[in-house]
């Protein structure tokens, strides 16, 4: 029986059609919500981390609503459901004490080995790592950014099987296609120098000494960030195409183009 391997080098163009919908039993236990791209070309994967009490549905919809070129979206809703909540409502780490105080300094270390399975199962469904593309949200951001970190300090493997049997061949990486934050913070802070090849891309409405703490700790974490700093104060997802725009730049440098090619033509939507 020959050996097959799988290949995670990049190209520029791919003539990659439609792909099978993941079903519930392969990603479980994940719920997720999954829609192929729009022009039936699914090149790459774009997985969505929702923010802490939300829930898979939301981010689902701004998936549909940015309709990046040759991109599926795959909407994961986070494992914790949050005490006393009706209706339900989710969170990717513990951030409470039991008396509902915000702890100071909350681990999203637990989440990380679901989630690095999650992506073994994306690769053994035929994703290469480098395909597949990271979207979150305040804590979503955050535990979006942590595990591209992960998979940048210990790498993903996963072994070809043909027949149900193992060949021995073995899939590996480091990279991920990109990861974005939008208004969420490592809460893992490198003390040296990691650069994680994944490209990373912060949008943060912080300020002053915090925000440039935070961005130094993402230099050293990633090889390659770009940040991009949103108007006003909070932490509220960007504001129409002008707070978006930099955002889209940024997929239009990472994204694997489809058939028809990257047109930068998608419209923007408020959220």
């Amino acid at each position: 029986m020959s050996e097959t391997a799988l290949n995670l080098k990049p190209v520029t163009a791919t003539t990659v059609g439609a792909r099978p919908a993941p079903k519930a039993a392969d990603l479980a236990p994940w719920q997720f919500e999954y829609a192929p791209s729009r022009d039936g070309s699914d090149a790459n994967l774009l997985i969505m981390f929702h923010g802490m009490g939300d829930t898979k549905a939301a981010f689902a919809g701004l998936g549909s609503q940015l309709n990046l070129p040759a991109t599926a979206v795959l909407s994961l809703q986070a494992p914790l459901a949050i005490p006393l909540m009706d209706p339900p409502a989710w969170t990717w780490f513990n951030a409470f004490d039991p008396l509902f105080n915000p702890l100071p300094n909350p681990d999203p270390s637990p989440t990380l080995p679901p989630l690095r399975a999650l992506l073994s199962k994306l690769m053994i469904l035929g994703w290469a790592l480098e395909d597949i593309h990271l979207f979150g949200w305040q804590q979503g951001g955050t535990m979006a950014l942590e595990l591209a970190l992960s998979v940048g300090r210990e790498a993903l493997s996963v072994s070809a099987s043909v027949g149900g049997g193992n060949t021995g061949t073995e899939a590996q990486g480091k990279r991920l296609g990109s990861v974005v934050s939008v208004c969420g913070k490592l809460e893992s802070f490198p003390a040296s120098a990691v650069h994680a090849a994944t490209p990373a891309l912060w949008f943060t409405r912080s300020t002053g000494a915090a925000a440039q703490k935070m961005e130094a700790a993402l230099r050293r974490a990633f090889l390659s960030v770009e940040v991009i700093k949103g108007l006003g104060a909070g932490a509220d997802m960007p504001r129409g195409r002008g707070e978006w725009e930099g955002i889209m730049r940024f997929w239009a440098q990472v994204l694997r183009r489809g058939r028809e090619g990257w047109g930068g033509q998608g419209e923007v939507y408020e959220v």
